[in-house]
């Protein structure tokens, strides 16, 4: 069975939840942090995107998937902590290439020929190709409630969560 097949459904749902995330969301609130020490809204989106496109470039460098979203300094928390990152993207234009994007991952991993139980081919999250599907879609929903925290502590009224 291929490695993503139980998740498949559940990265879409986590995806779409995600996307709430950006309802009623302004410009000016997009890249600003509710606490010097939290990150932003489109800082967890970058984090997000740089592990998806570089997971999707390890395991099918051939699918040619990238994004602008990708950069290094939002790997880790502490890498971009003490340096606020901001992209030149508005919230809609972000929506849409983080939606993008993950799509183009999402593609580019199912046509990788891996069963569940195979052993990673690289170091990442997990020993095998299942765990490491599992954590994909876990890594998503993480950072939905993260960014929700974010809005919340901003003073926002978001949608049910």
């Amino acid at each position: 069975m291929h490695f993503l097949e139980y998740q498949s459904a559940a990265w879409d749902s986590a995806h779409w939840e995600f996307s709430l995330v950006f309802e009623d969301l302004r410009d000016e609130d997009l890249w600003r942090r509710a606490d010097p020490k939290l990150l932003s809204v489109g800082e967890i989106v970058c984090h997000m995107a740089y592990w998806q496109v570089t997971y999707a470039q390890k395991l099918n460098p051939a699918a040619g998937v990238d994004s602008p979203l990708k950069r290094e300094e939002a790997r880790y928390y502490s890498t971009t902590v003490d340096q606020p990152l901001k992209l030149d993207m508005g919230v809609e234009e972000l929506a849409k290439e983080f939606d993008r994007a993950q799509k183009a991952v999402k593609a580019a991993m199912l046509e990788v020929a891996l069963e569940r139980d195979a052993p990673m081919p690289f170091e990442g999250p997990g020993r095998t190709m299942g765990e490491f599907a599992d954590y994909m879609v876990f890594h998503v929903a993480y950072h939905t409630g993260q960014a929700f925290s974010v809005r919340h502590l901003m003073g926002h009224e978001t949608n049910d969560n």
